[in-house]
């Protein structure tokens, strides 16, 4: 049977595809800062909610279980020092004030549960009975602060509060793949605790032990794993192999410092940048752990320099921290990453050359915890990207002269505009040195207006450079500072395009593993949008129906095998298509 199909059909797919209609998260939702109580305490957190709507707090399981089975969460225990620090549940009030959401990542030991830097109170960690006291601990936190009522009967806290509804991600712990301390925590070990936290498994709850883990407290709940430190996957995979192929988390966790060891980088580097150094993590998650997404929860950069030159391996001054930041979030979002946390909030120390003493955006304590220029540019960026949703790359590393240009577009649903991070760096540098290019930047159109904003030191808005009379060609002046050029007019919405016009979008093209297709329709009309391999054989329908006017994205490739594939969209007026190439 001979099966014929138009090279000008239409969209999106269900077979191998799964479709999110009609958005994807806003970069409020995506841009996240480590932190702990002490924001709380010394009353930053106000500071911090200006820049990023995420935190990933430290949570110590020795402030918050000193004792065994007396939980310092609420503001009335005062066991066994006789005060009632930390009293977290003021702090998660705090946070959700500020529309801050929280990953709760556990970490430390109490001393009374043993000296081993592993987790576990009895034993040497081969077994999940091993880590019984810290499963306990974080069945009490989840049955707190999770969606679900539990019991009282259940509960080991004093005031006996369930259900809050204040968490949703907990990390069971934080970078397990260790080398600096002994004894190591082996990966097959770690896989024990992992699928013990995870739901219970291989572990059960008795009188001295009522709740045991994660999802078998709140199913709602996700687990996120333990940060690793590498992104060499050895360590991973063995703990994927010693689970018998069950994935034990839901969320993958990576950390990254753009450094040798010795000296710090650009995030964009050829050698140590984010992209090469995950190229092979990638690949990996794509053939085994397809549908998990990927946090990046650590990243960062020190800038204090002694007299003498010295510094960390993570130092780049502060203007460089300040561009290496915003640059990180826009090169982990188009590489894929769901949620990037910058570590840290502040300074442990602002005049210590050990490594992530100043890596924060706030100065330590002792100077009062003055902003940083890189407060400023995040702020900034918080302000003018904060209700936005990635649309797609325009170019990425596009040459221009001994320079590299990237551009990444942005559309704010609620409004007939796009905004636009560009910024240019030079072509394999190690570190920014105040290059500067001229740009023609075009953005498709003539829009009725446009303007820039470029990130300033004391600003929270940044500069604005109004472009009298916008042209189809806006001549900008690009550097290492991310600018974000916003432009407006008939042509700039989604939701404002010409009467019969239907727009597909394909982004990141080529993909690792799957591609976002966006298209817009101008009026209520049929859509249908399908995939297709090179050789013409139909692989699925994306889309098919009444489209309402107006944005909707899908997810495209996951499941299916690296190569090119051909979307086609078609409208009862117009069709359009376009070729994907997904690397696996």
């Amino acid at each position: 049977m001979k099966t014929t199909f138009s090279i000008l059909s239409f969209f999106l797919f269900s077979f191998f595809l799964v479709a999110q209609n009609p958005s994807q998260n806003k970069m409020s939702d995506y841009m996240g800062i480590n932190t702990n109580v002490a924001a709380y305490d010394n009353k930053f957190l106000t500071d911090l909610s200006k820049c990023v709507k995420w935190i990933r707090e430290y949570h110590d399981w020795s402030h918050y279980e000193a004792a065994n089975n007396f939980y310092k969460w609420d503001n009335i225990t005062t066991e066994p020092q006789g005060y009632t620090w930390p009293e977290h549940t003021d702090f998660m009030k705090e946070c959700r004030r500020l529309n801050m959401n929280v990953l709760i990542d556990v970490l430390g030991k109490p001393a009374w549960a043993g000296t081993s830097p592993i987790p576990i109170h009895s034993g040497n960690g081969a077994n999940a009975s091993d880590y019984l006291e810290r499963l306990e601990f974080m069945g009490q936190l989840v049955a707190r602060y999770g969606s679900k009522k539990i019991a009282t009967s259940l509960l080991e806290t004093a005031d006996k509060a369930t259900g809050l509804n204040y968490i949703k991600y907990y990390e069971d712990d934080n970078e397990p793949d260790y080398t600096w301390k002994t004894p190591r925590w082996t990966a097959e070990n770690y896989s024990k605790y992992c699928n013990a936290v995870h739901d219970g498994f291989g572990v059960s709850t008795d009188a001295d032990h009522p709740l045991l883990g994660i999802k078998s407290v709140d199913p709602d709940a996700k687990h996120v794993m333990a940060g690793l430190a590498s992104s060499d996957t050895t360590y991973l995979n063995k703990v994927v192999l010693a689970s018998g192929g069950r994935i034990p988390f839901d969320v993958l966790n990576m950390h990254w410092y753009c450094s040798d060891m010795t000296n710090a980088y650009s995030p964009e580097n050829e050698k140590y940048g984010y992209e090469i150094s995950f190229r092979k993590f990638f690949k990996w998650k794509n053939r085994v752990a397809p549908d998990v997404p990927v946090w990046m929860t650590e990243f960062g950069w020190d800038t204090y320099l002694a007299s003498n030159n010295q510094h960390s391996y993570t130092y780049a001054p502060a203007l460089q921290q300040a561009n290496y930041l915003m640059r990180s979030f826009l090169v982990l979002l188009k590489m894929g990453f769901e949620k990037a946390f910058l570590f840290m909030d502040t300074d442990t120390d602002s005049k210590n050359i050990l490594q992530y003493s100043s890596s924060g955006l706030l100065a330590d304590r002792t100077s009062k915890y003055t902003r940083k220029i890189s407060w400023y540019y995040l702020a900034t960026m918080q302000n003018v990207l904060g209700k936005a949703e990635f649309a797609k790359i325009v170019s990425f590393k596009e040459l221009s002269g001994m320079n590299e240009v990237y551009c990444m577009e942005f559309v704010n649903p609620a409004k007939a505009e796009k905004t636009f991070a560009i910024w240019t760096r030079k072509s394999n540098s190690k570190t920014d040195d105040g290059t500067k290019i001229t740009y023609s930047f075009k953005p498709g159109y003539q829009p009725d207006y446009a303007y820039s904003i470029i990130p300033a030191d004391q600003d929270m808005d940044g500069d604005t450079i109004q472009y009298a009379n916008p042209a189809q060609s806006l001549e900008l002046n690009l550097t290492e500072t991310p600018q974000f050029v916003v432009v407006s007019g008939k042509s700039t919405s989604s939701k404002v395009l010409q009467k019969g016009k239907l727009e597909l979008e394909i982004f990141p093209n080529p993909a690792q593993s799957e591609v976002k297709i966006s298209f817009s329709v101008s009026e209520k009309q049929k859509v249908n949008v399908s995939a297709y391999s090179m050789d013409g054989k139909f692989i699925g329908t994306i889309a098919d129906g009444s489209i309402d006017p107006g944005n909707h994205q899908y997810n495209f490739g996951k499941g299916l095998q690296g190569g090119t594939y051909l979307i086609i969209a078609k409208s009862t007026t117009t069709s359009a298509y376009r070729k994907v190439i997904l690397m696996k």
